[in-house]
């Protein structure tokens, strides 16, 4: 049997070319679909971040709600040592602001008459103001530290 030796070679260097372009061409397809699998993941990762990032980040009060609630609460407070008669009936409010305490839901608040200054510290056991039992007044001091009320513990 003859050999036909160039037709045999042209047809190996054919061959090794197809296997060439068809095993490159699995590389360059799966080179892409990673990319994209790649790049759609980073934008998964970046949504998840940002959704983290703002749940972590406290969010913004407005300043007239917060001095609309403080202004509440001291009010409260404020109402709150008149009916135990500790302040006069007519004392105001020195100031609408509110002082927070180291004790959790304690605030202070600083009333006044013509004559004396008082800071009326009270818990705040719930969130409804309306309700007398989520006010409890804790102490009542002049500005010049003495006690004039203490709750019984």
């Amino acid at each position: 049997m003859p050999d036909n030796t160039p037709k045999q070679h042209a047809l190996a260097r054919e061959w090794a070319a197809a296997r060439i372009v068809l095993i490159g061409g699995f590389i360059v397809a799966i080179g892409v679909a990673g990319y994209f699998v790649y790049r759609q993941h980073q934008e998964t990762l970046a949504e998840h971040g940002q959704s983290a990032q703002t749940a972590a980040l406290p969010k913004k009060i407005d300043a007239k709600k917060l001095l609309q609630v403080e202004a509440a609460v001291c009010t409260e407070e404020l109402i709150h040592a008149k009916n135990i008669g500790i302040v006069p009936e007519y004392g105001v409010l020195a100031t609408p602001r509110l002082v927070r305490t180291d004790v959790s839901r304690r605030f202070i608040c600083e009333a006044s008459t013509h004559l004396a200054k008082y800071f009326i510290a009270a818990d705040l056991r719930c969130n409804n103001l309306l309700d007398a039992a989520c006010m409890s007044v804790y102490r009542v001091v002049l500005k010049d530290g003495t006690i004039v009320y203490a709750r019984p513990e």
